[in-house]
């Protein structure tokens, strides 16, 4: 039912801004229905009845204080098992990330070459790599190259603690996510089986606590058999919880709020909060609703009718909160509102559910392509899986927060979930920062890609999996697009993804569905009978898919899947067609598993030439066939991750980003410099792969080698300078796609590219010669801690030379120490063939650089990052991590 009453509404214009980032983890505010913030006191009095702060126990962190065993011993579900010799530890966690026990060696140098240079069949005379190292087993990968050649398995989790403290409470037990095949007791009861590793999962606790208050919650996780295309990790990846409440509460995912209204002078908030009843009598109970500005004041109050609800059942309510002058979500101004939502049972608060939302408008159609808010918006996306590198599945908050951030600094203004559901920390941030989201589901239906992938499941799960991540992930304003899948097989003729799309509409109308490549093939797919906006991928496998939208022209279109080799025509396309919204290239972050797919061919001279463009046929078909057959669908060993992203395994820009800064305009000018390659081959960009290339003049090579030069620019003339002056080889050129490539022979110096528009000079860059390594340098994302387990500092290390600058191509061995109040969660660089553990405190570096990854540990204090190398003057770094 509505309310019709109003208690107050704020007139003022409203400021946008939110909650930062520190304030949030110290908060605990990482999704919805976490503890809510107070009311500050002047808002409080304004208002009748006001608010009363949130219980800080309703939601509690449940991931410290685990037990862990890799193996899969008999009767370990039982209460009386003897855990007694397991390992201590928090969530979240992956094992297939840590040192494997076995592992022999201890050798990353033997794979440490900077170079990305491959031939069309790997050397066989050359030295093999260390098989089983760090994390990696060759022999016992079950997925191999497709996850990067780690290892799965069974392995189990117990936990110990107390029955929640008070009278008739409700405990229920939340997973954000376990990779995979989850079975969970508690005191021995079996409470059921979670298949799905992407989507959360809970259980009442109630009717199976000890009343003793000593309780052992046992998980076992079965990652077995070939199950995934890429890293999925291994284990209780996310964050778990517990909600305890009294009898009468709000579900989960029990609130949702819809803007209907959206408008510059008044907007409408519609929210409709669910009432459960636990308990054995029923119960009247009244939801006042007070929607927070982003700046924590009032703006509107709301309350319901009492309405009755009966012993085991749920009732729900809506009311319309008017806005106005509501400062609209938008990736320029993510201004988030609160939706706090209370169930007064006579005249008591007895559950208080915060919920952030933005207030925004959508449109996607044929003739606008996407409008935001009725503003046009073009979409410049990437695709990111959900590992982060060193750190495995392991899912921080502070590792999804800094991707977005990265991200964004790099150009980007969307991302896609491939291909699955994310976290709710990944949405949180995207709110936040302003990122835009294609939320998508799944990567397989019923016919599967593995043979024990999620298609063994999918025809009992998928409902219920699909069911629980749109009530997640609803109220997020920065998802704007629904995918229902990924590259699907499907043998119905269209049957199933009907289905699951009329189930999505069920649940939600305000954004589109599509089906990620689902358009690529053909105009008259199935999937064109039920999905909203058409998305092809690798622009319709070279066709293009202009003719698609002439089928089909109501509909925008989208490709979810580009080549990094293709951005500029990629671009173009989307520039020049209002209802082509955008791409996301494939992919955004490089990542674990698909071991190659991003190689650099080392490829005889003219191959390139021979391609053409790769965008379309016959290029796309003749690359095809190059990328495929030089080394395979990706590279062998030691190759362990995709090496396809704009942004490397820790956070560092890669070539093909340099040359999209230039095609969409953010930088004048990038000068980059090819990896000499073999007497008579070149470098080809090739599908995935991009130029193994640098931001360096300085080179191991002799004086006089011809080196080939890319000047990036939007411009339409590049001319180069060696030491400041003209030469023959570096005259004014034209750019082509953006691009301008010279050949340049090789003197130590500087080196420098002057860009011009219509005779106007528009920027220049400088590559210096710089000197060889003298010391080590320790930059920090973050300049201080807070003692929360999701904070992360990010620290990175760089070779730098006498005078303090970066040496571009050092590969050096760096140890680690961290004293003081945290430790050395992980180790790692950029380098896709450099097999190493991710955990022993050392690290080659690549570029000149490498990632020591700190965690602080629960207590305030100082946290110090020691940092050296043999020969090269060490550093220290210090933190305060604050409570």
């Amino acid at each position: 039912m509505k309310t019709t009453g109003e208690d107050r509404i704020d007139d003022g214009v409203p400021d946008p801004g939110g909650v930062t980032r520190r304030r949030a983890l110290q908060l605990g505010a990482v999704a919805a229905g976490t503890a809510a913030l107070d009311l500050p006191r002047s808002a409080a009095a304004a208002v009748n009845d006001s608010p009363a702060p949130a219980s800080s126990g309703r939601e509690r962190s449940f991931d410290e204080g685990w037990l862990f065993l890799r193996g899969d011993p008999a009767g370990a579900e039982a209460p009386s098992f003897d855990d007694g010799s397991w390992r201590s530890l928090d969530l979240p966690h992956d094992w297939s990330i840590e040192d494997l026990p076995y592992a022999p060696s201890t050798d990353g140098g033997a794979t440490s070459d900077p170079s990305l240079l491959v031939l069309k069949d790997p050397d066989p005379t050359l030295p093999q790599p260390p098989q089983v190292i760090g994390p990696f087993d060759t022999g016992n990968s079950q997925n191999g190259g497709s996850t990067g050649y780690t290892v799965g398995g069974i392995a189990w989790y117990r936990k110990h603690f107390g029955t929640p403290a008070g009278d008739g409470l409700h405990t229920e037990l939340r997973f954000d996510g376990v990779y995979q095949n989850a079975d969970v007791w508690l005191n021995g009861v079996h409470l059921g089986f979670h298949p799905y590793g992407y989507t959360g999962f809970a259980y009442d606790l109630t009717p199976h606590l000890s009343p003793t208050g000593a309780n052992v919650l046992a998980v076992r996780v079965d990652n077995g058999g070939r199950n995934s295309r890429w890293y999925s990790g291994s284990g209780i990846y996310r964050h778990t919880w517990l909600t305890v409440t009294g009898a009468v509460r709000v579900p989960r995912w029990g609130v949702r709020v819809t803007t209907p209204v959206v408008g510059k002078d008044r907007s409408v908030a519609r929210v409709e909060v669910s009432v459960a009843n636990l308990g054995a009598r029923s119960a009247s109970a009244q939801v006042r609703v007070t929607v927070l500005h982003p700046h924590q004041h009032v703006v509107a109050v709301r309350r319901t009718p009492a309405q009755g609800v009966a012993a085991g059942a749920t009732a729900d309510s809506s009311v319309d909160v008017p806005v106005a002058r509501a400062a609209l979500w938008s990736p320029k101004s993510p201004s988030l509102y609160t939706a706090r939502a209370e169930v007064v049972v006579r005249g008591k608060v007895v559950d208080t559910v915060d919920t952030r939302f933005g207030i925004r408008s959508l449109v996607w159609n044929g003739e606008v392509g996407f409008l935001l808010n009725d503003e046009p918006v073009k979409i410049v996306g990437g695709c990111v899986h959900h590992d982060h590198g060193p750190m495995g599945a392991v899912a921080l908050d502070r590792s999804e927060e800094r991707r977005v951030e990265i991200l964004q600094e790099a150009g980007f203004n969307a991302l896609r979930t491939a291909h699955n559901p994310p976290t709710p920390a990944l949405l949180d941030a995207c709110d936040r920062l302003g990122m835009l989201v294609m939320d998508e589901f799944f990567d397989v239906w019923d016919t599967g890609k593995n043979p024990d992938d999620y298609s063994v499941h999918f025809a009992e799960w998928w409902e219920r999996d699909l069911t629980g991540a749109v009530l997640r992930d609803r109220n997020h304003p920065s998802v704007v697009i629904w995918s229902l899948g990924n590259e699907i097989t499907d043998s119905t003729n269209g049957v199933r993804g009907a289905q699951l799309a009329a189930r999505l509409r069920s649940l939600d109308r305000t954004r589109p569905i599509t089906l990620g490549g689902g358009s690529t093939f053909s105009a008259d797919d199935p999937s064109w009978s039920y999905v909203d906006v058409g998305d092809v991928h690798y622009n319709a496998n070279g066709k293009g898919y202009g003719p698609m939208h002439h089928a089909h022209p109501e509909r925008a279109m989208t490709q979810s899947e580009g080549f990094p080799a293709t951005i500029h025509q990629d671009t173009a396309f989307v520039n020049d067609n209002a209802w082509a919204v955008g791409s996301w290239v494939w992919a955004a972050w490089d990542y674990l598993g698909e071991s190659g797919i991003g190689k650099t061919p080392m490829a005889p001279e003219g191959t390139a030439a021979g391609i053409g463009d790769q965008s379309v046929m016959p290029g796309w078909s003749i690359a095809r066939t190059l990328h495929h057959s030089w080394g395979g669908f990706g590279y062998p060993y030691p190759y362990f991750q995709g090496n396809c992203g704009d942004i490397d395994l820790i956070g560092r820009r890669k070539p093909q980003n340099h040359w999209r800064a230039a095609v969409s305009g953010l930088s004048p000018v990038e000068l980059m410099v090819e990896r000499p390659t073999l007497p008579g081959t070149e470098q080809v960009a090739v599908w995935w792969g991009y130029f193994d290339e640098l931001a360096s003049w300085t080179w191991d090579v002799e004086p006089g080698r011809p080196m080939t030069v890319h000047v990036y620019t939007p411009g339409d003339s590049v001319r180069l300078l060696l030491d400041g002056a003209e030469f023959p080889g570096g005259a004014a050129t034209v750019p082509e796609r953006a691009t301008a490539t010279f050949t340049v022979p090789y003197t130590p110096g500087e080196l420098t590219a002057v860009a011009s528009r219509e005779g106007r000079e528009i920027g220049r860059t400088t590559l210096t010669t710089v000197g060889a390594p003298a010391a080590l340098r320790l930059v920090s994302d973050v300049p201080h801690l807070t003692t929360g387990r999701d904070d992360l500092a990010h620290v990175r290390v760089e070779v730098v030379d006498s005078r303090g600058r970066l040496v571009p191509d050092a590969t050096v061995l760096v140890s680690f120490r961290v004293d003081g109040a945290g430790e050395l969660a992980a180790v790692g660089n950029g380098n896709p063939h450099n097999v190493d553990s991710f955990r022993l405190p050392r690290r080659h570096t690549w570029h000149g650089q490498a990632l020591a990854v700190v965690r602080p540990a629960k207590r305030p204090g100082r946290v110090t990052l020691v940092a050296s190398a043999p020969g090269l003057r060490s550093t220290a770094l210090s933190l305060t991590a604050r409570q």
